[in-house]
C-alpha cells in the first residue's frame, strides 16, 4: 500500500500534490496500517524465527540461461529463501547459547529481515499460482501476467543480492528489466478493468483524480472542490 500510494501520486503530476485527491491522506493511512496490520520489522523477526525452527529447503535447481519465465523467477526466490535461512541457521549455531541474543538482536538483523520477507514473497507466489491453476474463466491469462510481473519485480529489486552471490550474471540481470517493461505494457491494456474489478464506489474514492478528472480540470479552480461533486450529479 505504501509503494502503491507513493508511486501513483508521483505519476499524477501536479494532481498528485492536491490535497483534494487524497494521496497524502492514504499515504498516512498506509503507514499506520503497516504497524496495525503487522507489516513491520518486529513481526518479520517473529516470522523468521518460526520459519527457521521448521525450515526445510525449498526444491530449487540451478537457474537456466534465460531466467525470465515465471517458473525460473520463482526458482530464484526459492534459492534466495534457502540461502538466507541456511546462512542464518549457521550464524546462530556458531554463536551458541551464550551468544544467541547478541547474534539475533544485534548482528543478523539484515539477514533476518530478508529471510522473513523472502519467505513471505515465496508463500504469496505459491498461493497465487494455486489460485490461477484453479481458475477456469478468461481471467486466468491476466492473473498469470500479474504473478509474472510480481516475481520479476521482486527479483529485479533484489538483483544486487543475486549478483553478489553469483546466482545470476550481469547479462541475466539485464533480462529482468526488459521482461519487467514488457509485462507492464501487457498489463497496461487491462489496467482499468483490473481496477474496476475491486468495485470501489465513487463515495469511497471521493477525489477528482479518481472520478471525472477531465471536468475538474476544465477551468482554473485552483485545486478547490467547491461545487464539483454537486455538478457531477446534475
Amino acid at each position: 500500500a505504501v509503494v502503491s500510494t507513493q508511486s501513483t501520486g508521483e505519476r499524477c503530476g501536479g494532481q498528485g500534490y492536491l490535497s483534494c485527491n487524497r494521496f497524502g491522506t492514504f499515504i498516512g493511512l498506509a503507514h499506520a496500517a503497516m504497524t496495525a496490520e503487522g507489516d513491520n520489522s518486529v513481526l518479520i523477526q517473529k516470522v523468521a524465527k518460526e520459519r527457521l525452527a521448521l525450515f526445510k529447503p525449498q526444491p530449487a535447481v540451478t537457474p537456466s540461461e534465460d531466467i525470465t519465465s515465471s517458473a525460473e523467477l520463482l526458482n530464484l526466490v526459492k534459492i534466495r529463501e534457502n540461502t538466507l535461512f541456511s546462512a542464518l541457521g549457521q550464524e546462530l549455531g556458531a554463536a551458541g547459547r551464550e551468544g544467541l541474543f547478541q547474534c539475533w538482536m544485534l548482528e543478523q538483523n539484515e539477514t533476518i529481515q530478508n529471510a522473513g520477507k523472502t519467505f513471505g514473497e515465496r508463500l504469496v507466489a505459491d498461493e497465487f499460482q494455486r489460485v490461477i491453476d484453479e481458475t477456469q474463466d478468461d481471467t486466468k491469462g491476466v492473473l498469470q501476467s500479474l504473478l509474472h510481473l510480481h516475481l520479476v519485480s521482486y527479483v529485479k529489486d533484489n538483483a544486487a543480492w543475486f549478483l553478489t552471490h553469483s546466482i545470476i550474471t550481469p547479462d541475466q540481470s539485464k533480462q529482468l528489466t526488459s521482461k519487467f517493461d514488457e509485462l507492464c505494457r501487457v498489463i497496461a491494456a487491462d489496467a482499468l478493468p483490473l481496477i474496476e474489478s475491486f468495485k470501489i464506489s465513487d463515495e469511497m474514492l471521493s477525489a477528482p483524480i479518481g472520478r471525472d478528472w477531465v471536468s475538474f480540470n476544465d477551468g482554473d479552480n485552483r485545486g478547490e472542490l467547491d461545487g464539483f461533486f454537486d455538478a457531477e450529479h446534475n
